[in-house]
């Protein structure tokens, strides 16, 4: 994970908030900055169709000798004022990371990553939904299963 410069690009990201919702699309840009010898700061935004301009930010730490890392997360539509912790792995190919968040509810980001440093390709963060909120959803609502969907999807080139 070790980064010489900062290392930015720009692209697209999509959102959708129910996972029977359609991916709309916007403009992202994202931000890679070295830490220290191999701790890395991603920055990103994107655009909520509704709200507006949103940023968020990952801090995610070196990784161990297995691969694992710790980050910390920040998003100013989907999760603040406080920060999300994650776990995962670190691969030459990218970082996949989880947490949760309302006791069982469950957060996925995975960000790709290019071999020569550049800032991430791409990235997508999946909502996981618990099997017991199925209990709870209206009767009238669309049918929705429990597990993981994709509520925003980006792509980005230097």
């Amino acid at each position: 994970m070790e980064h010489d410069h900062s290392r930015s690009a720009a692209g697209t990201c999509s959102f959708r908030l129910m996972p029977f919702d359609r991916l709309v699309e916007g403009p992202s840009q994202v931000a890679l900055q070295s830490i220290g010898p191999s701790a890395v700061s991603v920055t990103y935004t994107w655009n909520h169709p509704d709200d507006g301009p949103q940023h968020g930010g990952l801090l995610i730490g070196a990784p161990d000798d297995d691969g694992t890392v710790e980050a910390a997360w920040f998003d100013t539509w989907h999760h603040q004022p406080a920060l999300m912790r994650l776990h995962g792995t670190h691969t030459d190919a990218g970082i996949s990371l989880s947490g949760t968040y309302a006791e069982e509810w469950g957060w996925l980001i995975a960000l790709d990553l290019s071999a020569d440093g550049a800032a991430p390709s791409g990235m997508t963060m999946s909502n996981v939904i618990p099997e017991s909120a199925l209990a709870t959803a209206p009767p009238d609502s669309p049918p929705v299963t429990a597990g993981p969907y994709e509520v925003m999807v980006a792509a980005w080139s230097s």
